[in-house]
């Protein structure tokens, strides 16, 4: 149901004509937004349009790109593919009267960018899952005034990492193998939501993030395999996910 609240329409302010009594909200970021590692966001990264009620607190972002916790105080409005040129551009949100009527005043709108990027480094949007999130500025809109604007004075840094629900089960390594000078891990019980890392150690209450092995998708549908050169004859490791950056 949310993703169907809004009509979202890139275009310039004012090139879209609102229907009777609906609402034309106009969003942008000043940027150059960022990734947590500080490069800018990539062409056609996302960025999603969240409503908290007054009085609550944003709880955050899930994997799947849903609000944490109770929906009626916070709530993913939408997600879209806005990114270019390092910022969102000038985007007119299209609200129903209903939903503005519901929402609007009652509490504030807020606009995020999010990090979809995917192992190889591309953005895969929602679908592929969310790594990490960061508000550029919240807006407080009137269900009165037809149109409206909020452009955010301050670049947007998605380095926060979104949430996992209970539904993503823990992965599990199947096995280990050692074969020409390359350790490969394979492993079970992985989401497409998730990115995943491996951490490595002399012992297994020693176990630190090894950069060696780059991170994978995961793979809902079967195995996936994580490999790195072998630093020895013995170790031990364990996967999980891959940290934000």
């Amino acid at each position: 149901m949310k993703k169907i609240l809004m009509m979202l329409a890139m275009a310039a302010t004012g090139a879209a004509l609102a229907g009777q009594d609906n609402l034309l909200a106009t969003f942008s970021t000043k940027g150059p937004d960022c990734y947590a590692d500080g490069t800018v966001v990539k062409d056609g990264e996302s960025y999603a349009l969240v409503w908290t009620k007054a009085g609550a607190t944003f709880a955050g972002i899930t994997v799947t790109g849903e609000a944490v916790g109770d929906q009626n105080l916070n709530r993913v409005l939408c997600i879209a593919p806005l990114a270019q040129g390092g910022r969102c551009p000038d985007v007119v949100v299209e609200v129903n009267k209903v939903v503005a009527d519901l929402y609007a005043g009652a509490g504030t709108f807020s606009l995020h960018l999010l990090d979809t990027r995917k192992a190889d480094g591309t953005p895969g949007g929602v679908e592929a899952g969310v790594n990490g999130f960061g508000a550029a500025q919240a807006f407080t809109l009137s269900a009165s005034q037809q149109l409206q604007s909020g452009v955010a004075t301050n670049a947007a840094l998605a380095a926060t990492a979104t949430v996992l629900p209970e539904s993503i089960p823990q992965p599990k390594i199947k096995s280990i193998e050692v074969k020409d000078g390359i350790v490969r891990l394979t492993v079970a019980r992985t989401s497409k939501f998730v990115r995943y890392g491996v951490s490595s150690g002399d012992t297994p209450a020693n176990l630190t993030a090894d950069a060696d092995f780059a991170p994978q998708d995961g793979n809902d549908a079967g195995d996936i395999v994580i490999e790195a050169p072998a630093k020895g004859t013995s170790g031990f490791f364990s996967v999980g996910r891959a940290p934000l950056k």
